[in-house]
């Protein structure tokens, strides 16, 4: 007999343990290197769970609003796409794509803080989704 809701919690465990082994070797002296770890570990879950035809990068979506004026959205942490559609650049991890190709944009965020003040909180996560609403193949998210 299977248990897959054991096998999701392994999956949980796992993340839960590597989120916090940089942490631990370097406490608080950088956290943005803490942060792109983390964004790492979740890309290579990703890819590793992920059907073939979706790949994982970070960087942007673009939208073509007429042949010579494009629109970008803010800089997304990780964007899951179709691999079909060849993307508008392709370095390594970094890729910009076309809003048709996406399938997912993640922000990955270790805590959210609900204040409006604070730069890493709520509002500036829904403002990065936000900046790609505009993008008609993309849904969007409400703030409220």
């Amino acid at each position: 007999m299977t248990n897959t809701l054991a096998y999701q919690q392994s999956i949980n465990q796992e993340l839960d343990t590597l989120k916090n082994r940089v942490r631990n070797l370097i406490g608080k002296a950088h956290w943005g290197e803490e942060g792109r770890y983390k964004e790492e570990v979740l890309k290579s879950i990703l890819r590793s769970r992920l059907p073939t035809n979706l790949s994982v990068g970070t960087g942007f979506i673009m939208n073509q609003l007429t042949p010579s004026i494009n629109d970008i959205s803010k800089q997304i942490d990780i964007i899951v796409y179709e691999n079909n559609r060849a993307p508008v650049f392709n370095e390594g991890d970094f890729v910009i794509v076309t809003q048709t190709s996406v399938k997912a944009i993640i922000e990955v965020k270790s805590k959210i803080k609900s204040s409006r003040t604070y730069k890493n909180g709520l509002h500036k996560v829904i403002q990065n989704f936000n900046s790609i609403v505009r993008f008609p193949q993309i849904s969007r998210i409400d703030e409220n």
